[in-house]
């Protein structure tokens, strides 16, 4: 999937999941928010695009080929994402202090990036290309062959309820 359906589901998981009734007129995602629940929100989202971040690791290799080998690999891994959770929850809970914004506990930080990194995961399963779910161990890209890389219909269902809750 691409990276802004991932954001996309990262935010409806947060606000589904992970944030009670986000108030009418609510504080845009730059303005420090008012409760723990925005910050659980903005988590999810970003949580839910982390695992793109290896493209960038292509720049800095002398292979032609590295996006193809290195882009979704172990950041795209179940076996690391307990890793990558919780290293995420202690920056997000480290960010929130220095930033004096309202975050939730480091419990249900983990918890929320735990949910993102998973559908982004699911997601990327799901893509004919596939992922490499069981890096560094094993190296081999499981495919579900159902969706697209680029999906407007699994973007726009998830379009809807955002559009609406707006």
């Amino acid at each position: 999937m691409d990276t802004i359906t991932h954001g996309i589901a990262g935010a409806l998981i947060g606000k589904a999941f992970f944030a009670g009734d986000v108030p009418v007129g609510a504080p845009s995602w730059l303005e420090r928010p008012r409760s723990e629940d925005r910050a659980a929100i903005v988590c999810a989202t970003l949580g839910a695009i982390f695992p793109d971040i290896d493209v960038f690791f292509t720049f800095f290799s002398h292979d032609k080929l590295a996006f193809l080998t290195l882009h979704r690999g172990m950041t795209h891994s179940l076996l690391m994402l307990m890793v990558w959770a919780a290293g995420l929850a202690l920056l997000a809970g480290w960010l929130a202090r220095l930033a004096k914004w309202p975050a939730p506990p480091f419990a249900q930080l983990f918890s929320v990036f735990g949910v993102a990194l998973a559908s982004h995961i699911l997601l990327d399963l799901l893509t004919s290309w596939g992922t490499m779910v069981w890096s560094p161990l094993d190296h081999t890209r499981l495919a579900g062959d159902s969706l697209f890389i680029i999906d407007l219909t699994v973007t726009a269902a998830g379009l809807v309820p955002q559009l609406s809750a707006w």
